[in-house]
């Protein structure tokens, strides 16, 4: 069952009782009145929010900045001399000007503006930064060459450096030997050992000092039938020697420098024979001292040198000895002109005795050169130089050469020219002319045993073996030659052509000096591993002092060397490519053909 209730305004009539409609009534009025300001709050931050969204769009109250524009200010102050600040852009009310002043000026600051804002500490070194530094540590190292040749030619080459404290210690041996080509004849050793000592004594001083000792002995060539029969075999030399040598280099900057040196040698040769007009011996010692000098002169590289220096030797033959010694002393003048000539002058005043001549000498040496941006130049040269060969020398220059040989000075005067092209890098033509006046020039010459001579075993002239004669000479030479690189370097060439005129005073030609002579020599690497190499020379025919005709022979040499790594290698060597049958010494018939091979080592 439901009820129904009606509400009735009219005479003040109701079914619900006055405290309840109070209540009811207040009911509604606070419920329109929440949901009024509700919606006035809505459309009071409706309007706020359009409102500040249409000025963020259109109309800001910020003023236009460029970020880049921005300064930022802080207690740090930099100064940077030559720079002042521009003024910041977008805060002047100015409009700006873009047009450029026709009569502007360069900002220059002068030198006093710019260090006026530097303090006096900022002037000061900074602290250098602490840094590593590898050093490669200097090790030992030690390279050798061993390998054997036709004819049972063993030979051997070991080199030896190790670093010392402020110097270097280093130690080489060579060892060439061979039974020889021929049957009866021809067999030699040569044994070579250098020990090599440097030290820095101080910032300004270096010491260099050497030892040379050699042993070699060399069997000679047939004689006549006569005498190999009564020589019951082939005579044998033997050479042995010992030099030490010592200098001290003195540079108390790039221009003062000085330099000591001393050389001090003893030498032997011994021919052995069964027969007395054969045997042979001789010996010799000598002693010799330099002193050099230079500083520099008055104007852009220009120096001044003093050279002094005392050469003394004492020879022993056929029982006798007999002293020779030669002492100069003079000075020099050098100057680089314009980076383009240079101008050498040099001068010394000799004196030299062997016993048989004795003379003073004027020692010239004047060399004017040009060189034009490294591509042409050349020099003209005139020079006069003493010499005073060794009996090491002489014996080294013809080994068939008797030990008892009286030795003298000689006197060289000559003057020389050449030019040159520098065509690309490394690469070069030159030519040249030299002519040269020697007195008491040293010649081999065939020695031989008068059939009168009591020491004559057989009833024959004989010829021995060779001698030195002396006698004044003229030779003239010209030349032409080339140096080659291509390839970056991997293929490089050098020939040399020379036509010589070597004339005795007596208008003979100098026995065994050749008038023509062609060199020349060629290497390819083909890969880094892999070099190719060979080389040529040429030698026209040649007279002996009676006229006899030597005759010409050309040499072609090849090598083929291989690195299987950075320690391990090999060679092939061909000697005489040809096989010429030649002789450099009438009498003695060089090798063929012959083939070396061997292994190199390196660690």
């Amino acid at each position: 069952m439901f009820k129904k209730c009606t509400f009735s305004t009219m005479n003040n009539s109701s079914i619900v009782s006055h405290s309840v409609q109070i209540e009811m009534t207040g009911l509604t009025l606070a419920s329109t009145t929440s949901t009024f300001y509700g919606f006035a709050t809505a459309l009071l931050i409706w309007l706020m929010s359009a409102d500040i969204f249409a000025q963020g769009v259109q109309n800001t109250l910020l003023p236009e900045i460029n970020p880049q524009d921005i300064e930022i200010r802080s207690e740090f102050k930099a100064n940077f001399p030559g720079l002042r600040r521009q003024p910041i852009l977008g805060f002047t009310p100015r409009p700006r000007v873009f047009q450029i002043d026709p009569n502007r000026m360069p900002f220059l600051e002068s030198r006093e503006a710019a260090v006026s804002g530097i303090s006096i500490t900022a002037l000061d070194r900074p602290q250098e930064p602490n840094k590593i530094v590898w050093i490669t540590p200097r090790r030992p190292k030690v390279t050798s060459q061993l390998g054997m040749g036709w004819f049972v030619s063993p030979e051997l080459r070991v080199n030896y450096y190790s670093p010392t404290e402020d110097g270097l210690i280093g130690v080489g041996t060579t060892l060439e030997s061979s039974s020889g080509h021929l049957y009866d004849a021809s067999g030699y050793r040569n044994l070579e050992v250098n020990i090599n000592y440097s030290k820095k004594l101080s910032e300004s001083k270096a010491l260099t000092s050497q030892i040379n000792l050699n042993n070699d002995f060399n069997r000679m060539y047939v004689l006549s039938d006569e005498m190999q029969n009564l020589l019951e075999g082939v005579p044998k030399k033997i050479n042995q020697g010992i030099i030490w040598s010592a200098r001290l280099d003195e540079h108390k900057n790039s221009f003062y420098k000085n330099s000591y040196a001393i050389q001090m040698g003893l030498f032997e040769s011994e021919l052995n024979s069964v027969v007395s007009a054969i045997q042979d011996k001789g010996s010799s010692s000598f002693i010799v001292a330099e002193l050099n000098r230079s500083w520099p002169g008055q104007q852009v590289r220009e120096y001044l040198i003093l050279r002094s220096g005392v050469d003394v030797h004492s020879n022993k033959a056929d029982g006798s000895a007999n002293l020779l010694y030669l002492i100069r002393a003079g000075g020099g003048y050098s100057r680089l002109i314009d980076y383009t000539w240079a101008v050498d002058l040099e001068t010394s005043l000799a004196y030299a005795d062997d016993t048989i001549n004795s003379s003073f000498y004027l020692e010239p040496d004047v060399n004017i050169s040009y060189n034009y941006n490294d591509q042409l130049g050349g020099f003209a040269r005139l020079s006069g130089k003493l010499k005073n060969p060794s009996l090491m020398e002489w014996q080294g220059y013809n080994r068939f050469l008797t030990p008892s040989t009286r030795l003298q000075h000689s006197y060289h005067l000559g003057v020389s020219v050449e030019v040159f092209w520098n065509f690309m890098q490394n690469s070069r033509i030159y030519s040249g002319l030299q002519w040269e006046q020697i007195n008491r020039l040293g010649y081999a010459q065939l020695e031989q045993l008068e059939a009168i001579n009591p020491d004559n075993p057989t009833a024959n002239t004989q010829k021995l073996f060779y001698n030195l004669n002396y006698a004044d000479a003229k030779v003239t030479k010209f030349y032409l030659g080339s140096t080659v690189e291509w390839l970056n370097g991997d293929l490089k060439g050098v020939t040399e052509i020379s036509l010589r005129n070597p004339r005795l005073i007596t208008n003979e030609d100098i026995p065994y000096e050749e008038k023509i002579k062609i060199e020349g020599s060629l290497s390819y690497t083909i890969t880094p591993k892999l070099l190719l190499g060979a080389s040529t020379m040429m030698i026209g025919p040649r007279t002996t002092m009676r006229s006899r005709k030597v005759d010409g022979f050309i040499l072609v040499h090849s090598e083929l060397r291989y690195s299987f790594n950075e320690h391990l290698g090999a060679y092939l060597r061909l000697n005489n490519l040809l096989s010429q049958r030649y002789e450099w010494w009438q009498g003695f018939q060089e090798a063929p053909l012959h083939l070396y091979g061997g292994i190199s080592f390196e660690f």
